[in-house]
């Protein structure tokens, strides 16, 4: 499954990716985006408990799913 991670903009990417592994999700290799108040939102894919899961790493994680677009006809 696909997620959303807004995550804080400091927060070094390696510990983050370190941090999904250990919980069974991976960092997808995609520019994070930044967002005006000192946050990113990066894209992972792990299982369908993650938000669960992120709880327990002491990394201020929220977790979204993420869906395809669809710009219609």
């Amino acid at each position: 499954m696909k997620w959303l991670l807004t995550v804080p903009a400091g927060l070094g990417l390696g510990e983050l990716a370190a941090g999904l592994s250990a919980v069974g999700a991976t960092l997808l290799d995609v520019d994070p985006v930044p967002l005006g108040d000192g946050e990113m939102v990066v894209q992972a894919e792990g299982p369908a408990d993650l938000g669960a899961r992120v709880a327990g790493l002491g990394i201020p994680v929220k977790v979204h799913p993420s869906s395809e677009f669809d710009l219609g006809p």
